[in-house]
């Protein structure tokens, strides 16, 4: 892991505090970089660059295997930096995903005087966020994409006490899901959507952990800036510098020439991008991104994506490794019916052969008949023991009774 990331000392903090829990750094900062952007009030959104205004809520998927600290990165990362300002959520809610409705009416407003504006979801097992999405008739995989953008969420059902409507842009989300590289399906089937491209992936796995804990650094304050107070019924949009606005502006328009070297789904994750740098921007208690923050997130984007091509391969290792296993089965299962098969073949000629009479002798075609349909395709290699009946120029016309040296010690 380079440490590159880790330059300003606000990340450098996050770094050693990490290291000093026994976590991996690279998942804690994707943790707190979710963190930091449920900390702007939700009237502050991304310019409508491209199409209208979109919401800074984020995602991240912590990626390793059961018991390697998916959940210690997530704890860390909220026990690090500690946020203070007069816009910050305390304390910031932090609730398990349930189904699509579920969502709308986290944020719906009732009249309750304790309106919920901001809520992080935490799942730290992928295959919670799976048995949801799997359900029959589950709208949460969509829901969930609305919320990344910060579209309006509900549901207009025929019965007005169970309609559910939340405004867009009126609500911050964020959302924290481990990982285990082979269990990722449910993210990464929705790739035509564009699912994986809305998270931050990271590796809870350390391979330059030292060998001794460093001391902790111990909790450290990040002061929120002020951000300018909604206007009536408006937004305040983050200010942006010309280096992002260009990138997605190229995108965009090598995409609307058909440039098939430009990937559509790709303007997802220049979007999730500009949401970490405004997180690096915060962190570093400015309320203006920079073009540095630019940069800075597009480095932890390239390990985000190495990240996701790694589950990727593990994923793509798992299907092959199940196909051959169903093969298996299905081989071996196949040879095991065969074999049954066989021997009802042989045990049908027998029961025939029984009941001749002495001196008298059954013609192979009129054996086959007398057989199942399923039994009469082995018939040729239960007469196998019989060698004369390979050879056409004895072509003997009938088999002998049962009881003979020649049929009944082969059965």
């Amino acid at each position: 892991m380079s440490d590159n990331l880790f330059e300003r000392p606000v990340l450098a903090h996050i770094r050693d505090f990490a290291r000093s829990r026994r976590v991996c750094p690279e998942s804690t900062l994707a943790a707190v970089l979710v963190r930091a952007n449920c900390m702007i009030p939700p009237h502050v959104t991304v310019p409508p660059i491209v199409g209208g205004r979109t919401s800074l809520n984020l995602f991240a998927a912590l990626v390793g295997p059961s018991g390697y600290g998916k959940g210690g990165s997530e704890s860390a990362g909220r026990d690090a930096i500690e946020f203070v300002g007069a816009t910050v959520p305390q304390p910031l809610l932090e609730l398990n995903p349930g189904s699509g409705e579920g969502l709308a009416k986290t944020f719906q407003v009732t009249g309750d005087e304790n309106v919920v504006h901001t809520a992080l979801f935490t799942a730290p097992e992928v295959d919670t966020l799976s048995a949801l999405m799997g359900r029959q008739g589950s709208t949460l995989e969509g829901e969930l994409r609305k919320v990344f953008a910060g579209e309006s969420l509900g549901f207009t059902n025929a019965q007005k006490h169970t309609r559910t409507h939340v405004p867009r842009l009126s609500y911050r989300a964020g959302l924290v899901v481990g990982v285990q590289p082979r269990r990722a399906g449910p993210l990464l089937n929705g790739a035509d959507g564009g699912t994986p491209q809305r998270f931050v992936w990271a590796s809870v796995l350390d391979r330059d952990m030292p060998e001794v804990a460093p001391e902790c650094p111990g909790v450290l304050e990040v002061k929120v800036p002020p951000f300018p107070s909604r206007p009536d019924g408006g937004f305040v949009d983050l200010y942006v510098p010309d280096e992002p606005r260009e990138a997605i502006d190229s995108h965009q328009l090598a995409m609307h020439r058909g440039d098939i070297e430009v990937d559509p789904l790709a303007g997802h994750a220049l979007l999730t991008r500009l949401k970490v740098a405004a997180a690096l921007m915060l962190l570093d208690e400015r309320a203006r991104m920079d073009e540095e923050d630019w940069r800075l997130a597009g480095r932890i984007m390239l390990r985000s994506d190495a990240t996701r091509v790694a589950v990727q391969r593990e994923m793509a290792a798992k299907a092959r490794g199940d196909n051959r296993a169903r093969a298996w089965a299905a081989d071996e299962r196949d040879e095991f019916a065969s074999d049954r098969k066989l021997i009802r073949c042989k045990q049908g000629i027998i029961r025939w052969l029984d009941r001749l009479r002495d001196g008298e002798h059954l013609a192979r075609r009129d054996l086959s008949p007398k057989l199942k349909a399923e039994l009469r395709p082995y018939l040729s290699a239960c007469l196998k023991p019989w060698p004369f009946l390979r050879s056409p120029r004895q072509n003997p016309p009938s088999l002998p009774r049962h009881g003979c040296s020649g049929c009944c010690q082969s059965f």
